[in-house]
C-alpha cells in the first residue's frame, strides 16, 4: 500500500509503544525482522514482523498487516505469512494482527476451509474512540486518530499534542506526515489544513514525498476554496461509484446473464466504495451467484 513508507517511519520511532498500547502486548524489547532477499522475488511480503521479548522473558513472533480497505483474500494471505515466518524463525508462539483503517461490512477475523480453521486478531481502527487516545496522550497512536470515531473533529487537538510534545523535530515530522496521509483517507480538506499549518515540520520527513505525490501540496498552493473542494470530492466519489456499479452490472451480465443482473437492485443500495471495488474484482473468480451474494450479505 502507498502508506508503507510513512507507517514504517512511524514504527521506526514507535514500535514498542504501538505493540504495547494498540496490540496489548507487554513488550520489553522488539526487533523488526527484514524479509530475506530470496523470499521477496516470488512470495508476497507481510508488512511488519517483530521478534518480541515480553516482560516475562518469553520470546514471541508478532506479524502485523495494515489494510486500508478490506479484501477477501486477507485471511488466507495472513495464514501464509504466519506459517512461513513460524517455520523460518522457529518460534512456538506466533500472533498475527490485521489493522483495518477504513470501515468494511465484510471484514472477518477467521479463515476456514475443509481442513483449517484459523483465527487472527482484527483491529478496527475506525471503531476506536479518538477522545480516549487523545485523553491518554498516547503520542504514537495520535497519527491514527483521524480515522477513529470523532477523529476528524479532534484532529487539531491531536496535532497540537504532537507539536507541543518533547519529541525531537525529526520524530514530530514523521508522525505529523503519517497523520496527514492517513487523514487524507477520510478528508482531503483536513489533510490540506494540516499541511497548511505544519508543512515546515513535515518537509523534513522521509514520507513528505508521498504528500507531494498525493497532490495536496499543489492543491494548497492553488488555494482552492473549501466549498469548491468539498464539491469536487463529492462529484468524484459519485462518479467513481457509478463507474463501479456499471462495471459490476457488466460483469454480472457476462458471467451469469439476466439472472445475475437481478442482484443489481440490492447492489445499488451499497454506498461503501470499497465494498463495490471488492464486488467488481470478485467477478473474476466467483463460481456461483450465491458465493457472490455472500460477499455483501455475509
Amino acid at each position: 500500500m502507498k502508506y508503507d513508507i510513512a507507517l514504517k517511519e512511524l514504527f521506526r520511532h514507535c514500535s514498542e509503544a504501538i505493540l504495547r498500547h494498540l496490540l496489548d502486548i507487554p513488550v520489553a524489547e522488539s526487533i523488526l525482522l527484514e524479509e530475506r532477499p530470496q523470499e521477496t522475488t516470488s512470495l508476497r511480503r507481510s508488512d511488519f514482523v517483530f521478534l518480541v521479548t515480553r516482560e516475562d522473558g518469553k520470546q514471541i513472533l508478532v506479524i502485523l498487516e495494515f489494510q486500508t480497505h478490506w479484501h477477501p483474500d486477507v485471511p488466507a494471505r495472513l495464514l501464509e505469512y504466519r506459517m512461513r515466518h513460524k517455520l523460518r524463525e522457529k518460534i512456538d508462539e506466533v500472533y498475527t494482527f490485521v489493522i483495518l483503517l477504513r470501515p468494511s461490512a465484510i471484514a472477518t477475523d477467521v479463515y476456514e476451509d475443509v481442513e483449517v480453521r484459523y483465527r487472527f486478531r482484527l483491529i478496527r481502527i475506525y471503531e476506536m474512540d479518538a477522545a480516549e487516545i487523545i485523553g491518554e496522550r498516547l503520542l504514537c497512536l495520535l497519527p491514527m486518530t483521524p480515522l477513529m470515531r470523532h477523529g476528524v473533529d479532534m484532529a487539531k487537538e491531536a496535532e497540537r499534542l504532537i507539536v507541543e510534545s518533547e519529541l525531537s523535530r525529526e520524530v514530530k515530522g514523521d508522525i505529523l506526515t503519517t497523520m496527514t496521509l492517513l487523514a487524507g483517507l477520510v478528508s482531503g480538506r483536513l489533510a490540506q489544513e494540516m499541511l497548511n499549518r505544519r508543512r515546515d515540520i513535515m518537509m523534513e520527513s522521509i514520507g513528505y514525498e508521498l504528500i507531494k505525490k498525493e497532490g495536496w501540496e499543489e492543491g494548497f498552493e492553488k488555494g482552492r476554496a473549501e466549498g469548491r473542494e468539498e464539491g469536487m470530492e463529492e462529484g468524484l466519489e459519485k462518479g467513481l461509484r457509478q463507474g463501479l456499479l456499471d462495471a459490476i452490472a457488466l460483469g454480472l451480465n457476462l458471467r451469469f446473464n439476466a439472472e445475475g443482473l437481478k442482484l443489481m437492485r440490492e447492489i445499488r443500495e451499497i454506498e461503501d466504495i470499497q465494498v463495490l471495488r471488492i464486488l467488481r474484482d470478485a467477478l473474476l473468480s466467483v463460481k456461483t451467484l450465491d458465493e457472490f451474494r455472500d460477499l455483501y450479505q455475509g
